[in-house]
């Protein structure tokens, strides 16, 4: 690990990355903690704030131009701030469900995803982590972050229609 042109970076980039960690640490407490206790509360203002912080930063990060200075990960950063605004306006309305839904996958889906792909080579995470062996372990960490994220999410898939089933009395 070779953190030394993490620091000597962009301070935007610096304050995106460490928003990107917070959000990636803080974020399982606030999804799998119980709702009505006040980690709950205090993990998921934090996490909301990070995110938001994270959505914001990247604005300002140039990277692939395709509409100007913007690219298409900017338009990640547009669906997380929106994702963010609806999340919260469920959980105001009452709509627990659609709340911890709308969290969960911005977490995974939009979180997640999004930072394995800081491992493809040439990228400042993927130096300042892998250091010499970026080039194809970026790659390898890419594919294999991929796969835990299609096996979750297959387990959620099948819990989700198994309760489907039992509530509806009929198979999918």
């Amino acid at each position: 690990m070779n953190f030394q042109e993490f620091f000597n970076s962009d301070p935007v980039i610096v304050v995106h990355v460490i928003c990107g960690l917070c959000a990636f640490i803080v974020g399982p407490i606030a999804l799998y903690s119980n709702a009505r206790q006040a980690l709950h509360r205090a993990a998921g203002y934090l996490w909301v704030f990070s995110m938001i912080l994270l959505a914001g930063t990247s604005f300002f990060i140039e990277g692939l131009k395709a509409f100007g200075r913007f690219g298409p990960i900017h338009l990640l950063s547009v669906l997380t701030l929106w994702s963010i605004f609806e999340a919260m306006r469920q959980i105001y309305r009452g709509n627990m469900i659609l709340h911890r839904r709308i969290m969960t996958n911005l977490y995974w889906y939009g979180l997640v995803i999004a930072g394995l792909f800081n491992f493809l080579p040439g990228r400042l995470v993927n130096r300042a982590v892998l250091g010499d062996a970026s080039a194809d372990m970026g790659y390898v960490v890419i594919i294999s972050g991929a796969a835990c994220l299609l096996g979750w999410h297959l387990k959620d898939r099948r819990k989700f229609l198994a309760r489907a089933a039992v509530a509806g009395g009929r198979k999918f």
